[in-house]
């Protein structure tokens, strides 16, 4: 026969047990559950503000207000140039080096900075060069420019997250279910994949796709141009007297005005040849020194 105290008892036993279920419970570590997806940090992500492309100035009027280059920040519609004034592209009268390799201009990505310069024909703006990088191909890059990293990952299903993409310019970067290179030569693709592994990664150009599988969706960038960090061994054009009196020295042909100058005379018997800057110029020995302090 229970008597009051028998309940009082189980009661008790009860509660004590449910207690420590609870308790037990809490402590318990919850199982893992496998991710569809994975990430991988990068160990180092360079840089990736300050890139621009670069076209001829082909404006025919006296350099250096004419025959230099125009640049323009990729990933944005205005660039801030030299003289803080915010347009659309910046005009420079030269571009410095700085010993970095020298990339023919219709090819060529660039990271740098505009600063001004100037001598006794006024202050212009200088493009000083960093990085760079050259095209892989003849296309026209169309799209956004993202720097492309191999994140080495790999899935049992698809889409996986194999790359990040870092979009120029901007802060924006995401992981991607691979990269789409087909527009190269296989050699070419083959040399920009195992670059895509290293830290400094590629430069691509395309736009991004969704794609479908069975572990979900993701995004695939499709390219249409892709750039490899140009190699300070890449031969570079020699130095050519050029301009209409022959009083510019450069790599390409300049045109100008047709003004004559005493000084010009000078320049007939100077040296025209790449300075310790990466850049063609005219040494300046004692005579040709001499020569211009008498015109």
């Amino acid at each position: 026969m229970f008597t009051f105290t028998h309940v009082r008892a189980l009661l008790f036993a009860i509660l004590s047990v449910m207690v420590l279920v609870c308790v037990a419970t809490q402590s318990s570590p919850k199982p893992a559950v496998a991710n569809s997806r994975f990430e991988a940090a990068p160990e180092y992500l360079p840089a990736n503000s300050t890139f621009y492309t670069l076209r001829v100035d082909m404006r025919r009027c006296a350099s250096p207000m004419c025959g230099g280059y125009f640049v323009k920040q990729v990933n944005q519609s205005r660039t801030r140039c030299a003289n803080g004034r915010t347009m659309i592209e910046c005009y420079v009268a030269s571009i410095d080096w700085k010993g970095a390799s020298e990339v023919e201009i219709r090819k060529a990505l660039v990271r740098g900075t505009l600063v001004s310069g100037g001598n006794r024909n006024g202050k212009f703006g200088v493009l000083k060069v960093s990085e760079a990088w050259q095209a892989a191909t003849d296309n026209q890059p169309s799209g956004d420019y993202f720097r492309v990293r191999d994140l080495n990952v790999r899935c049992i299903a698809a889409p996986c997250g194999t790359h990040q993409a870092a979009k120029l310019n901007t802060t924006q970067q995401s992981t991607i279910a691979g990269v789409n290179l087909s527009i190269g030569e296989t050699n070419t693709v083959d040399e920009a994949l195992k670059a895509m592994t290293s830290a400094e990664g590629v430069i691509v150009v395309g736009t991004l796709a969704d794609v479908t599988g069975p572990a979900g969706r993701s995004k695939t960038l499709n390219a249409t141009q892709f750039y490899l960090r140009s190699s300070s061994s890449t031969s570079l054009k020699p130095c050519i007297k050029t301009g209409c009196s022959g009083q510019v020295c450069s790599d390409q042909e300049v045109i100008t005005t047709c003004e004559y100058r005493t000084e010009y005379e000078c320049y007939k018997k100077a040296t025209c040849e790449r300075q310790s800057n990466g850049n063609c110029g005219f040494t300046k020995t004692p005579e040709l020194t001499s020569c211009l302090a008498r015109k």
